[in-house]
């Protein structure tokens, strides 16, 4: 299989595991145990500047699978910031409550997620990637 094959697969697999990840959570959260659904309907620190944040990490992924698919050089350091700007984001919501298919998705989307970086970065694929003024030719 070709390595643009695989990295549109893998930015597929990581909107589809992103999206269920959401549902999922919200479907679920009202199995939990009583104390937990009230830890997690609670407000948490930081209020607005967190969810712009949050906005702006999906709005930068969003942009850099873009980016990806059309093999442009500047979204993978685009999908890098995003990821840093998440794990910024989960450091300071603090603790969290999350089902175990919440946990599961959101972990296996952690590793499709370190999948496209490898690919991006360190395989032949890197080589493909083109500045935008190349694009634009």
């Amino acid at each position: 299989m070709r390595l643009g094959r695989i990295l549109g697969a893998l930015i597929l697999c990581d909107l589809v595991l992103g999206i269920a990840t959401m549902v999922t959570e919200k479907v679920s959260a009202p199995f939990l145990p009583e104390p937990l659904r009230a830890y997690v309907a609670a407000p948490g620190p930081g209020g607005w500047i967190l969810v712009a944040l949050w906005v702006a990490i999906i709005v930068t992924t969003v942009l850099a699978w873009i980016g990806l698919l059309n093999l442009l050089r500047p979204a993978r350091t685009i999908y890098l910031a995003s990821w840093c700007a998440y794990l910024l984001y989960v450091v300071l919501t603090g603790p969290t409550v999350m089902t175990p298919f919440g946990s599961v998705l959101d972990t296996a989307m952690a590793l499709v997620g370190g999948a496209i970086l490898g690919l991006v970065y360190f395989s032949e694929l890197r080589l493909r990637f083109k500045t935008l003024t190349e694009s634009w030719r």
